[in-house]
């Protein structure tokens, strides 16, 4: 049974809380929030224990790994904090908001000797994962071109810390990161990006959007696009390769179908709708990270996969500030900043 710390409980530390409690071998021990009486309602269902003190959780030796689901600013002092208290840590995406948070992140945890995971959780949707076993098989041939879409309303501050651009790095690196996570996972490292949007401009304060030209070096070229200026949240992705095209899209009754081109043996059901119902991917993610504590095995979204994922958000954003494309070398990019740069400044 692996003992549990949810810290911070705001909306994902209530959807992670819901995971502990629904998965067999996970205990909810702790709630830790800044806010007392918040702690103690997501605990109240279950026997944990509520504090406001995250040196409280940590002492306690019984406990064997924290969920940190906070602010992303916060994410390395309490993964540090975490792994030298000698507990394993999963933090929600994205990792940090600099290239030299992430990777002291994944330094700390190393040293302790705890597993790291990051919340990655896109590859843990069985949309998704089963879009990587069609590619995985060949399905579609030779992918070309690549669109993946993640869309949402703007988060105004009445719901949270997301609208601050320095807290949360926008939309970029709160929804488009997802998908830059799993076209890499999918195809390998990005190569060059080029993006437009409107992140650096006076607009930002009510609206946001961005859409990237993302090239990988085995030659597939993505338009991923994000965007806080919808009424609703829905994803899509379409994948067209030499001998068909995948295609998901979130708000469709079929939510995913698979179109083959001259298949080589006549095939029943050309149009194949997949639309499995299994466990939560949260819960999915948070199994995989029980599983790897147990085993020692390699985790899908640790700290370099995470990282080079920031990697990549980070160079969209520049691209949008500079408007200039990105180059990378080995998968990393060529970046003026190794971090967010949260400056606005005043163009339209």
């Amino acid at each position: 049974m692996t003992n549990i710390a949810v810290v911070g409980a705001g909306t994902m530390g209530t959807m992670h809380a819901a995971s502990c409690r629904a998965l067999p071998g996970a205990t909810l021990a702790w709630v830790v929030d800044e806010d007392p009486e918040r702690a103690a309602s997501l605990a109240a269902p279950t026997t944990a224990r509520a504090t406001a003190d995250l040196a409280e959780a940590l002492a306690d030796p019984a406990l064997d790994a924290v969920i940190l689901a906070v602010p992303t600013p916060s994410h390395r002092a309490l993964t540090e904090r975490a792994a030298a208290a000698g507990k394993h840590v999963f933090c929600e995406k994205p990792i940090a908001l600099t290239l030299d948070d992430a990777r002291a992140m994944t330094a700390a945890c190393e040293r302790a000797g705890v597993r790291f995971m990051v919340g990655h959780v896109v590859r843990f949707f069985p949309e998704y994962a089963r879009i990587g076993a069609l590619l995985d098989a060949g399905s579609v041939g030779e992918v070309g071109v690549v669109r993946a879409s993640r869309v949402n309303a703007y988060p105004f501050v009445g719901r949270g810390w997301y609208s601050d651009f320095a807290w949360s790095g926008g939309p970029i690196l709160d929804m488009m990161i997802h998908d830059l996570d799993t076209l890499r996972w999918y195809f390998g490292e990005i190569a060059r990006v080029y993006a437009r949007g409107l992140s650096y401009t006076p607009h930002r304060a009510a609206v946001d959007y961005a859409l990237a030209i993302v090239r990988f070096a085995n030659g597939v070229v993505a338009h991923v696009e994000t965007s806080w200026a919808h009424s609703g949240f829905r994803t899509s992705i379409e994948i067209a390769g030499s001998g068909g095209i995948i295609r998901h899209a979130s708000d469709e009754t079929t939510s995913l179908r698979l179109e083959q081109t001259a298949p080589a043996a006549p095939v029943r059901g050309v149009n194949v709708p997949h639309s499995p119902l299994a466990e939560s991917p949260y819960q999915t993610e948070l199994r995989h990270f029980l599983d790897r504590i147990a085993d020692g095995g390699p985790i899908l979204t640790g700290g370099d996969e995470a990282t080079r994922s920031l990697a990549a958000a980070l160079a969209v954003l520049e691209s949008v500030r500079t408007g200039r494309a990105i180059p990378f070398t080995d998968g990393w990019p060529m970046l003026e900043s190794q971090g967010l740069v949260s400056d606005i400044p005043v163009t339209v």
